[in-house]
């Protein structure tokens, strides 16, 4: 089967690992779509089989976080578990607090953390960290679309927050304590959501790779591209379709992305502009005419 995954990602293991276990337990390919630092737990979207070739879509969904930080404390790796190179007087309320992520949302600059999976000349920051070379990283856009304060007991905070893919939450807390003049670190970080998809509808690693039945779990593909608009084409269409050409297919259709049908069988993803559907990833089912 190709489809989605949807686990709950345990604190302490990489994004990587989670990977390799779940490949190991289904004996096939399996890729993630957006990594989860590993004192992060939560929504980890994997993409098995065929699906890989549409990890992409997955990993540009919006995400949504649960953020617990510290204020007072400064460190190499913008979260608890790194070294602390300071730690400051706490000088605010709960007010200033909530006043100040106002100035987060929308669209914003950052600067990945020191210790991330950004790439600098071609090698990744964390890489450079861990040799004592400062990695020289640009800032970036991204967007912040909801943000706000669920609970405050000074020294500590917790916001929820909804943002673009490729936002890094470290980098947003560390910048919130520096706006406050304290310093701040992520102490636990939840993702609650990928797009549609929800922690409640997560499963927990450990349940997966001791199922004995663990493919129960797989999302089919088509079904877990349902957020896209869906697009059915007879087979004469959907013939020049497979052989990569575009179609015709009328500007009532929603622009960007949508799944692609003959018929009723899915057969990938394609990109609607001005009327016109162009191919963009094939998943040419068993059974199905070839062109």
């Amino acid at each position: 089967m190709d489809g989605v995954l949807v686990v709950n990602k345990p604190k302490g293991l990489t994004s990587t690992r989670v990977v390799e276990k779940v490949r190991k337990r289904l004996r096939t390919k399996v890729g993630h779509t957006g990594t989860l630092d590993p004192i992060a737990t939560g929504v980890l979207l994997l993409t098995v089989g065929r699906a890989t070739r549409f990890s992409w879509i997955f990993t540009g969904l919006e995400k949504g976080y649960r953020v617990r930080g510290v204020l007072g404390v400064i460190t190499d790796t913008y979260d608890l578990e790194g070294e602390v190179l300071e730690r400051r007087e706490v000088k605010v309320s709960c007010k200033d607090v909530e006043n100040v992520l106002e100035r987060f949302k929308g669209e914003i600059e950052q600067i990945p953390p020191p210790y991330s999976a950004k790439k600098v000349e071609g090698k990744r920051a964390y890489r450079l960290a861990r040799k004592g070379i400062k990695p020289q990283l640009k800032p970036i856009s991204v967007k912040v679309y909801d943000i706000k304060l669920v609970r405050c007991q000074l020294p500590e905070f917790e916001i929820y927050v909804k943002v673009s893919s490729g936002t890094y939450v470290r980098s947003l807390i560390n910048d919130i304590g520096m706006e406050l003049s304290s310093g701040a670190v992520v102490k636990d970080l939840t993702r609650e959501s990928v797009g549609p998809f929800k922690l409640g509808e997560a499963i927990d690693l450990d349940e997966l790779l001791s199922s004995e039945d663990p493919w129960r779990f797989v999302i089919p593909i088509d079904k877990a591209l349902g957020f896209l608009p869906k697009v059915s084409l007879d087979y004469f269409n959907g013939k020049k379709v497979l052989n990569g050409n575009p179609v015709l297919v009328g500007e009532e259709l929603p622009e960007g992305y949508v799944r692609i049908y003959i018929d009723e069988t899915f057969v990938g993803v394609g990109s609607h502009r001005s009327g016109v559907l162009k191919p963009e990833r094939l998943l040419i089912p068993e059974g199905l005419p070839q062109p």
